[in-house]
């Protein structure tokens, strides 16, 4: 039995409102587009097309799996990072817009080297950093190993696999790295403090993997690790960028700073929140 796009269009939106997606409007547009292997343009000018047989019963499982608050990007299978088209599923964090910030501040003082994007994910920081930097070399790290298998990938289809080891393990010190041989250190790390897991949005608290969220007690503990490490391995007037969780954490991160890092900059996120610290090694 077929449907009509405009129809199907209609119910699709009426079944995620209810469940109470924000922008169901916009999802059940990409649905379509990625189902039908069409723009959103052609969409909305042919409503009366007939849509019948797998690419139906494909778009209805996909509006199924919305309607339970899976995110988006894991069903599609994809997600939009630096320009580009990264593939991201259940086990690896989904890049996020202000990520983009944390590129963009490493980028600016990093030519070229050795870096080293500690709780890689998907890989997206990896890919764009080696995609800019011609030059550049990278250690890849998460402790997920459903995260080096997708980040595996990314970096493969980007052609930037060949200038960056992936390594597995869960702490900083596991990486056999001299001292002052790091030119960057890179990191977007958990930082959601464990108690407030449970209330963040279905999307994120019950599909996206704990490990990349939680920070614990405080959603510090990955910086009580990585910032003494970064002392070590960094050269002098080498870099750490970091992202973290805004206004209640600078005043912890400022004050357990090594002597051996220099506070550099920080800065904002769109919607004012501070969110990336920057430090050089003296």
């Amino acid at each position: 039995m077929s449907s009509s796009l405009k129809d199907l269009r209609r119910l699709f939106i009426a079944d995620l409102s209810e469940a109470g997606v924000d922008n169901p409007d916009l999802d059940v547009d990409l649905i379509l587009s990625h189902f039908m292997g069409v723009d959103r343009s052609w969409i909305h000018c042919h409503g009366e097309f007939s849509v019948e047989g797998v690419t139906l019963d494909s778009m209805k499982a996909a509006v199924l799996r919305r309607k339970d608050r899976e995110p988006l990007h894991y069903i599609l299978g994809s997600c939009p990072f630096w320009g580009k088209s990264l593939s991201v599923r259940s086990g690896s964090l989904i890049p996020r817009p202000e990520t983009e910030f944390l590129v963009e501040a490493a980028l600016r003082d990093f030519n070229g080297g050795t870096f080293v994007d500690w709780g890689t994910g998907s890989g997206c920081i990896a890919c764009a950093i080696l995609s800019d930097r011609p030059e550049a070399f990278c250690i890849a790290v998460d402790s997920e190993a459903s995260a080096i298998e997708v980040a595996y990938g990314n970096l493969q289809r980007e052609g930037v696999l060949n200038r960056c080891l992936l390594w597995h393990c869960s702490t900083p010190e596991s990486i056999p790295l001299a001292s002052g041989t790091v030119d960057l250190v890179v990191s977007n790390p958990p930082y959601i403090p464990s108690e407030d897991v449970p209330s963040l949005m279905p999307e994120v608290s019950r599909y996206e993997p704990r490990s990349a969220l939680d920070g614990g007690p405080d959603g510090l503990d990955p910086y009580r690790m990585l910032l003494p490490w970064a002392e070590r391995v960094l050269r002098p007037g080498g870099l750490l960028w970091v992202e973290f969780g805004g206004t209640d954490q600078v005043r912890s991160l400022t004050e357990m700073t090594p002597s051996g890092l220099s506070l550099l900059d920080m800065r904002d996120d769109l919607s004012g929140v501070p969110r990336l610290m920057g430090w050089r090694r003296v």
